[in-house]
């Protein structure tokens, strides 16, 4: 559906570009015309095709030949013709561009289930609405700026427009039925009223926001946000190791710009049905098996295991983090959705 809406999205904008080109094409064939019929200097062979286009009624600028008459009849028939038609076309779409695309915006919505919702398109955001489509997960953009709508319209990414703390606009962009949102506003007290107003919505919404100021953060946790953001602290913690440990960062950074293509992590829920449930990691030996790397382990309690060694014993219920190239963490994947019950 989303491929579907950003391709209707493209034709759409591409046959408003069309009109535009007619309309500019139709001054140029009059100009050309009686520049090369009747002599004319090009600034009255264009003024002679803008009155003819817009049946002002003036006089001509000098005196018509016969074939030039002849030329005025036709570029009236055709070309005012045309532009009416053009000009009603336009005006149509102009009219039902926000219908169409809010029927599209519908059509997307009404199918998305367990999907993300971003809530603001500035520079945090957009970075994430890129990771999200290349990690190819269904998401919906909510900001109310209206030239980042309109481009988000133009690429035929699902938006909802408005306040992302308005609850009706949280509940178009499928709150109820959503896994994960993000507020990336950038203001503070708006990213707080996102988060409080989207738990009071959803308890098991797994909530990221994003807070430009330390002091925030307490109250992002108390409104119900899951995890906190600092684009600043985290910068500067980066430039201050970039400044003192250059060839650590240099190493790294080399390191992960190889793997980056074919390197992911994700992380997987333990079922209490699973095979693995109540056993030791090393029972299984998943890391030599998947050719994979287990970076840490979260029990149920909320304890962090990092790293987790063979002795590990994992519950239902116990989240794995795991780091693996792109076909073995299809195999991991299949593993974790597959397990064999303990019954069997």
């Amino acid at each position: 559906m989303h491929h579907a809406a950003r391709l209707l999205a493209r034709l759409y904008h591409s046959r408003i570009a069309f009109i535009f080109i007619v309309l500019l094409f139709l001054p140029v064939i009059g100009t050309a015309g009686y520049m090369i019929i009747e002599d004319w200097p090009w600034l009255d062979a264009l003024y002679m095709s803008v009155i003819t286009l817009t049946t002002v009624g003036y006089l001509e600028v000098q005196p018509l030949t016969t074939a030039g008459r002849i030329f005025t009849m036709g570029y009236l028939f055709f070309g005012v013709g045309t532009a009416f038609y053009s000009l009603t076309i336009l005006a149509e779409k102009v009219l039902l561009s926000e219908v169409l695309t809010q029927k599209i915006i519908n059509a997307q919505l009404r199918t998305m289930n367990r999907h993300y919702i971003v809530c603001g398109y500035g520079r945090t955001g957009r970075r994430i609405v890129v990771e999200l489509r290349q990690l190819k997960k269904p998401y919906v953009v909510i900001d109310i700026d209206r030239k980042r709508l309109m481009e988000l319209q133009k690429e035929g990414i699902p938006v909802v427009p408005g306040d992302a703390a308005d609850e009706v606009v949280l509940l178009r962009a499928g709150i109820k039925n959503a896994i994960g949102l993000v507020t990336a506003l950038d203001d503070d007290a708006s990213n707080v009223f996102v988060v409080l107003t989207a738990r009071g919505l959803n308890e098991k919404l797994h909530i990221v926001a994003r807070a430009d100021n330390m002091t925030t953060e307490p109250k992002l946790k108390r409104a119900g946000a899951n995890a906190i953001l600092s684009p600043y602290e985290i910068g500067a913690v980066r430039l201050t190791h970039m400044l003192l440990q250059q060839s650590l960062i240099d190493s790294f950074d080399l390191v992960t710009q190889k793997l980056a293509i074919d390197i992911s992590i994700a992380e997987f829920t333990l079922n209490a049905g699973h095979t693995l449930a109540g056993c030791r990691l090393g029972d299984f030996d998943i890391a030599g098996r998947f050719n994979c790397l287990i970076l840490a382990v979260k029990h149920p309690n909320q304890e962090i295991e990092f790293p987790p060694g063979p002795q590990t014993v994992v519950e239902p219920g116990s989240v794995l983090i795991i780091a693996a190239s792109g076909v073995h963490m299809q195999q991991i994947h299949g593993f974790f959705r597959n397990g064999i019950s303990h019954g069997e």
